[in-house]
């Protein structure tokens, strides 16, 4: 029989909503006051994430919650960069949706422009911090209603999809593969991405285009099999001296 555990400590989110059900994205009245007042505000330096895991893990332990859940676990995690700084992420999603939803397109504008750097304690916070606010279901929710105000259709072949970002932004994802001896496609692979950011999007298809190239089976090239079948009118010898293959 399997045990159902029980964790009393586990903390929800408790977002601010507007009247038609959407989370509010104006700042609290806490948020502002951190904000104006700069003696509020964390003056110490960055820590890293080994550092501020295991700080977070001994609360979620010790209130009696779930250590084993990533997501509370990361709640309580504390920022490391801008105004609210050394507080928890999940304050922050209580207190100031509006800038969550800022510091996720500011990151998406610097992959564009191939700005971002992933390295350091701040960037390592702060991708730590997007990928606990896209693990709600209310901030997936509205950034897909942002996103429809300004909507692109999609294009119906995922490989006419244009890259959207860069100096090819106007290249379909399959131009990039297709001219991938040029090195882009493995800059946009060895890249660290924000999940759901045009990047990421174009570097999950060519992930699965790379893994398609090594699963599929050597094909014979159609004009040597003719050449040879011109020559020695038979199939079978050309197999027995090498195919051209792609």
């Amino acid at each position: 029989m399997k045990v159902k555990l029980i964790f009393p400590g586990k903390m929800k989110v408790c977002f601010r909503r507007g009247p038609t059900g959407y989370l509010r994205q104006d700042p609290s009245e806490e948020a502002k006051r951190i904000k104006d007042n700069p003696d509020l505000q964390d003056k110490l330096a960055p820590q890293g994430e080994d550092k501020i895991r295991e700080h977070a893990r001994s609360i979620v332990f010790m209130r009696g919650g779930d250590v084993s859940d990533r997501q509370e676990v990361l709640g309580e995690y504390t920022l490391q960069f801008g105004k609210y700084k050394g507080k928890t992420f999940r304050w922050l999603l209580e207190n100031d949706v509006g800038y969550t939803v800022y510091l996720m397109k500011k990151v998406e504008e610097e992959e564009r422009a191939g700005l971002f750097n992933p390295e350091g304690p701040k960037k390592g916070s702060l991708l730590s911090f997007i990928e606990y606010s896209r693990s709600f279901q209310d901030i997936e929710d509205l950034l897909k209603y942002l996103a429809e105000k300004t909507v692109v259709p999609s294009a119906v072949n995922e490989d006419d999809n244009l890259v959207g970002f860069g100096v090819h932004a106007k290249k379909t994802w399959r131009a990039v593969w297709e001219s991938r001896a040029d090195g882009y496609a493995a800059f946009i692979l060895g890249r660290q991405c924000v999940p759901g950011s045009k990047m990421h999007h174009l570097q999950q298809y060519l992930i699965k285009k790379n893994r398609q190239l090594q699963s599929a089976p050597e094909q014979p090239c159609i004009t040597c099999l003719s050449s040879s079948r011109f020559v020695d009118n038979t199939i079978e010898y050309v197999s027995q001296i090498g195919v051209c293959r792609n």
